[in-house]
């Protein structure tokens, strides 16, 4: 998600992100493995063209699981609060969009600690 690997000439081996690597070739019953120069080439999951300052950024989305007892004295469906966290190489621009896109949710929002993590049933 968000790189890709271009093959470059080894004159460019002393560029930023440029690395060495092997490609195999195979040909009926035969391998040969010959030495390569990758470029590795960070970008933006919502515009491939960007690939200036891009950055990989973690934020996480509320949701509710629904959950069906499964005990005797537990035969209720109910909703539970979740959440799941997200994986995103963002440029500038698309990072501005998304702080735009939440920014009325985090103008109505307070701020707060970040929650403690629970302990699961049983742990003392």
């Amino acid at each position: 998600m968000g790189t890709r690997f271009i093959e470059v000439d080894e004159e460019r081996r002393s560029e930023p992100g440029v690395r060495k690597g092997d490609r195999t070739l195979t040909v009926g019953d035969q391998s040969v493995t010959q030495a390569t120069w990758v470029k590795v080439e960070a970008y933006d999951d919502l515009d491939p063209a960007v690939t200036e300052d891009v950055h990989e950024h973690v934020f996480a989305v509320p949701g509710m699981d629904v959950r069906v007892g499964t005990g005797k004295d537990d035969a209720e469906t109910r909703l539970v609060p979740s959440v799941q966290y997200y994986r995103i190489e963002l440029g500038p621009e698309s990072l501005n969009r998304l702080h735009e896109a939440l920014e009325p949710f985090i103008a109505a929002a307070r701020e707060c600690e970040p929650p403690k993590p629970r302990r699961g049933r049983g742990a003392k």
